[in-house]
């Protein structure tokens, strides 16, 4: 899982439509790093990755991922969620 990937996504800079359905999304990382800005990412000891950070609006984000893919947090004032996995 590229983490870039989950960041943008999670600050709508990857727009997905909500489905029911897998969607595919592809994000060249050179392009996308310049707009999410700089984040830390560690290891938890409840095996979740932790992404924090601020986006160049300003905005901080604060992500878990879990084992299983499935991201939850705050960007900003509003919290979201949704899941990921690497493509097969």
């Amino acid at each position: 899982m590229i983490i870039g990937t989950v960041v943008a996504i999670a600050l709508g800079l990857t727009p997905v439509t909500e489905s029911k359905s897998p969607l595919t999304v592809a994000v060249d990382e050179t392009k996308i790093a310049a707009k999410i800005g700089h984040y830390k990412q560690y290891a938890g000891k409840d095996g979740k990755t932790y992404v924090r950070g601020f986006d160049r609006a300003g905005r901080a984000y604060d992500l878990s991922i879990d084992t299983n893919g499935h991201v939850q947090g705050r960007v900003g004032n509003m919290d979201i969620t949704f899941d990921v996995r690497d493509a097969a």
